[in-house]
């Protein structure tokens, strides 16, 4: 992830939170990607409908990394997403809301592809969505305070419905890691 622009940090939490008070969430709840698809009129579409009618997208139903994960789809001004229900929730949740955020932060549609069948790749406006779309999921607040309140991991991944990796990125990125860091580092500190 490369470095946002100035300000973006404050915008981004900014943004989460008015979405979450739409949707009657506060800070530590939980959100669901699909009911805030819903909320912006964004339908969602899995990858294994659209194979069982277009059944050349099929090979796009893989688990691995490197696989589709989602996708915004564009008729005319119209956003859709697919997502690839062959990954686990937690992915799917990540996939969706870094989908929502592209929406939310009003980037500009691009093609994917260029005609030599490389892909376009954004990465400023990749990294914006993969920062508001994290903060939807788990705020700042919430990942500090799983932290203060010492929530195992799984525990938090269970009621937030994110991967291990998601939650460490939020950590990381709240500033709740830091936080860990200090108390572990003060004298009577259990280890």
């Amino acid at each position: 992830m490369g470095q946002l622009r100035r300000g973006f940090h404050s915008e981004a939490n900014s943004t989460a939170a008015s979405i979450r008070a739409e949707l009657n969430l506060g800070p530590f709840d939980p959100l669901d990607p699909w009911n805030l698809a819903a909320h912006l009129e964004i339908e969602i579409h899995r990858l294994s409908d659209i194979a069982k009618i277009e059944p050349s997208v099929s090979c796009l139903l893989e688990e691995g990394d490197r696989s589709l994960s989602a996708a915004t789809v564009f008729n005319g001004s119209e956003r859709r997403i697919v997502v690839n229900d062959s990954h686990g929730l937690p992915r799917q949740h990540s996939s969706i809301c870094h989908e929502l955020a592209h929406g939310l932060l009003l980037h500009t549609p691009v093609v994917a592809f260029n005609a030599s069948g490389c892909r376009h790749w954004d990465q400023e406006m990749e990294d914006e969505a993969d920062c508001l779309g994290g903060k939807l999921l788990l705020t700042d607040q919430a990942a500090r305070g799983l932290v203060t309140r010492n929530v195992p991991p799984d525990v938090a991944q269970r009621r937030y419905g994110i991967s291990p990796e998601m939650l460490q990125y939020r950590l990381n990125k709240s500033g709740a890691e830091r936080i860990r860091r200090s108390r572990a580092n003060q004298p009577g500190a259990h280890r």
